[in-house]
């Protein structure tokens, strides 16, 4: 398909609205400015209008706006021997012929940009098509790339030629500032752990790509769902999406009921209840219901490949408005490469792809990951070099935490939990990178009755 046809017929453009613009922006210079907010140089249909939006632009970067006008800008044309290519002398002065106020300008620079991104569309569907056919591809593959490609086309509709001065962004913080200075939310989402939150200047970021990391059995998972536990349920309340690779969504759902109802996760699994009226079991029930009306969504495919974490991650967040992802585990996911590839490359390039799709959704990404035997032992606290499989994740992680403890259970270190009773674990947690704040550390309790963790009160601070 050619930029002017397809399949015979015309594409979508108004060759009226392109030649009002040009017109006005010959008529009134400051004109360029407004068709600029809505329109770049590519949504025009015609070449030679395309040549001289760009040509107008080029100008006004190396003279004063207002200089611009007829006369002065064939002589620019013709000192970059452009002037044939944008229509010669005669076409660009009739621009400015049925042109009888410039106001209209911003209204036909949108009518431009909005027939560019029809053509996009057409352009795209006609790609999908033929891609279809090809029955070499994988269809799941394909449907990802495919989402990606009409997102990001979306992601244009209202800022073809978007401000990415500096201006923009300073004050854009400087917004942020005086809200946070008057106590409104700050777009970030607590994790429950206040000292987490605290060295995390208030949570999760939006963007962010996180990884938590440790030795088996630590309790990776138990960390991350303890966390769901809190971001899901009052007061925070938030959608969050958990893709539960290794475990069923059941055995997710088991777990968050036992952090919930503080009713131990042996009991659930076994059902040994006295019967209905059994205490226990009422707190089941209460915390049961809590969760039923929370917006957690647990997807458990095992082995989920990357195209369709990314594929669901999107329409979760377009459809449920997910606040947050949380991915367990890194080494679980299908890079979808060939099987001739190394796994520190499959990794590479999943580190890659969820921190992209983190930017893109613009919520945090949450990733379980192992470490290498270098830090199991138990004085061996894990560092970023024990990240297994890829120095990518490193690189592209916004954030690294490592949990560490002893395998040894020492009842002398034993600390209360919210009951009272000695059950709890000293658990550290290293925050070995954090791209926008401190490296740092502090302790939680792990409850392995519960397999959840709790904040510690300050003191049980020893491994």
């Amino acid at each position: 398909m050619d930029e002017f046809t397809e399949r015979g017929r015309t594409l979508p453009h108004n060759e009226d609205a392109e030649r009002a613009v040009l017109g006005a922006i010959l008529l009134n210079a400051n004109s360029l400015e407004v068709a600029m907010e809505s329109v770049s140089p590519s949504d025009f249909y015609h070449t030679g209008h395309r040549a001289l939006f760009s040509a107008f632009i080029a100008y006004s970067d190396s003279n004063p706006l207002k200089t611009l006008d007829l006369i002065s800008i064939i002589d620019f044309l013709k000192s970059r021997d452009q002037l044939e290519q944008c229509g010669g002398v005669a076409y660009i002065s009739s621009l400015t012929e049925n042109v009888s106020t410039t106001s209209s300008v911003g209204v036909h620079s949108q009518i431009i940009h909005a027939l560019a991104l029809r053509r996009q569309y057409i352009q795209l569907a006609n790609e999908f098509s033929i891609a279809g056919y090809d029955e070499s591809q994988e269809i799941i593959k394909l449907l990802d790339e495919s989402e990606g490609k009409l997102s990001r086309l979306a992601q244009g509709t209202g800022d073809a030629n978007k401000d990415y001065s500096i201006g923009q962004f300073v004050s854009q913080a400087l917004v942020n500032l005086r809200e946070r200075m008057e106590g409104k939310p700050s777009g970030n989402l607590e994790t429950g752990f206040d000292k987490l939150d605290s060295l995390t200047d208030g949570g999760f970021h939006p963007t962010d790509f996180i990884i938590i990391a440790a030795r088996p059995s630590i309790g990776k998972t138990a960390f991350a769902t303890s966390i769901v536990q809190n971001m899901i349920c009052a007061p925070r309340n938030y959608s969050v999406a958990f893709f539960s690779l290794e475990m069923s969504g059941i055995q997710v759902s088991q777990r968050l009921i036992s952090g919930v109802s503080k009713v131990p996760l042996k009991m659930l699994r076994n059902a040994s209840f006295a019967n209905q009226r059994d205490p226990k079991f009422n707190h089941v029930m209460s915390a049961a219901q809590r969760l039923f009306e929370t917006k957690l969504f647990i997807l458990d495919t095992p082995n989920m490949k990357l195209s369709e974490i990314r594929t669901t991650a999107r329409r979760l967040r377009r459809e449920q408005n997910i606040q947050a992802i949380f991915i367990d585990y890194i080494g679980l996911i299908d890079a979808e490469m060939p099987a001739a590839s190394k796994k520190f490359e499959q990794v590479t390039e999943i580190s890659k792809a969820l921190k992209s799709l983190a930017r893109e959704l613009e919520i945090p990404v949450v990733v379980l990951c192992q470490v290498t035997r270098d830090a199991e032992g138990d004085k061996n606290e894990p560092q970023l070099n024990n990240l297994r499989d890829s120095g990518a994740i490193e690189q592209d992680a916004d954030m690294v935490m490592f949990l560490h403890r002893s395998r040894k259970v020492d009842a002398d270190k034993l600390v209360k939990d919210q009951k009272g009773e000695n059950t709890l674990q000293p658990t550290k947690v290293i925050v070995a990178k954090q791209r926008n704040g401190e490296t740092g550390e502090f302790f939680v309790g792990f409850k392995p009755s519960t397999a959840s963790f709790e904040s510690l009160a300050d003191g049980a601070w020893s491994v």
